[in-house]
């Protein structure tokens, strides 16, 4: 093969590269290490992930709470669960398997984008704070208002510079 047609070939292939889940992600590797490869790679959190799954329950919830709003779905039982990051215009979806978030494991990963509700044109709110939205209303009848007191105060530090979503957190309480 020529010089001249590798180059011309690894010029058109190199741009396809840029939108690839980081190289080093490997089958079976600790969910919290893969994620800090992800975010070193430039790729973040789908801020409106999980808007076409529904409310949060089980390891969705507490994935959230713990900070990891790139949660999509995750499954009962042998829990499988779907994070969606986004880099640019590119997708990147993880799935692990493990229910405790130390304890987690990368399974699979794409490139797949998540599925879209129709109302997405619309501003949403990030999955941080629909999830406190849908928790503040049903925090007395699960006896955990206090817990989410204080979500509210870490998203009011997290989002002090959003005039918006501070609108939004100041209506919650």
């Amino acid at each position: 093969m020529s010089r001249v047609f590798i180059i011309v070939v690894a010029s058109l292939v190199a741009p396809l590269l840029v939108h690839a889940a980081p190289a080093a992600l490997k089958a079976g590797e600790p969910f919290v290490k893969a994620r800090k490869q992800i975010y070193a790679a430039g790729w973040r959190a789908d801020p409106l992930a999980h808007l076409s799954s529904g409310e949060y329950s089980g390891v969705e919830r507490l994935l959230v709470e713990r900070g990891y709003t790139e949660v999509d779905s995750c499954s009962e039982g042998l829990s499988f669960c779907i994070f969606q990051y986004t880099r640019g215009d590119a997708c990147l979806r993880l799935q692990t398997q493990g229910e405790q978030i130390r304890l987690m494991k990368v399974d699979r990963w794409s490139s797949e984008c998540r599925e879209r509700r129709a109302d997405e044109e619309e501003i949403m709110p990030p999955a941080d704070v629909r999830y406190l939205i849908q928790w503040w209303n049903d925090c007395e009848l699960a006896g955990e208002c206090q817990k989410t007191n204080r979500f509210l105060l870490k998203l009011k530090r997290k989002y002090a510079h959003d005039p918006a979503i501070m609108q939004i957190l100041r209506s919650a309480n």
